[in-house]
């Protein structure tokens, strides 16, 4: 998938050469040097980064370029900022990345899924079944009701109600998993 790819900027600069002395008639020899800027391969490497992440943890946005593109290009100038105030590349990158990834760290599906992995490994034994249980249950109403109610979004791990969460949602999903064994029995 091609995430809104600008063509690069390529600068040709000519540089002259002289090769004879002043005094004789000026004969210039141009030398091109090819800059390439740095930009679109930084930009993409974000939107590419931040892409495959909504991607892997389900998040809605995926499907939305001017988002990736927007964030992307936050996270850029954040780092060439940064590094240009004189901070290493490594901590530019990593400040970047949290420009990238603010608020979408962790989605409803990982929620759904961490909470099948912990509690439900022998209801659910292969990781197949439990990624096909995670997409299944986002879909249900009333799972989405409980996760509205702790407005659960990118940054919810950090706060005090996860456990109540956890609760809530296992006594639901352990009703449903029992509900479809006693309907395939």
């Amino acid at each position: 998938m091609d995430i809104g790819r600008e063509p690069g900027v390529l600068l040709l600069i000519y540089l002259p050469y002289t090769t004879l002395s002043k005094s004789e008639s000026r004969q210039t020899t141009k030398f091109p040097t090819i800059m390439k800027q740095p930009l679109e391969k930084e930009m993409d490497y974000f939107a590419a980064y931040l892409y495959g992440h909504l991607r892997d943890h389900r998040f809605p946005e995926v499907t939305d370029t001017e988002f990736i593109n927007t964030r992307a290009g936050e996270a850029y100038k954040t780092m060439t900022s940064l590094i240009l105030e004189g901070r290493s590349q490594p901590v530019a990158e990593e400040l970047a990345m949290r420009v990238l990834l603010n608020g979408y760290y962790v989605s409803r599906w990982d929620v759904i899924f961490n909470l099948l992995e912990e509690l439900f490994h022998n209801d659910l034994p292969t990781e197949e079944a439990k990624i096909e249980w995670a997409d299944l249950l986002l879909g249900l109403r009333y799972i989405n009701a409980i996760l509205d109610k702790y407005e659960v979004n990118g940054d919810f791990l950090s706060r005090e109600d996860y456990q109540p969460l956890q609760n809530e949602l296992a006594g639901m999903i352990s009703e449903i998993i029992k509900k479809t064994r006693d309907v395939l029995q």
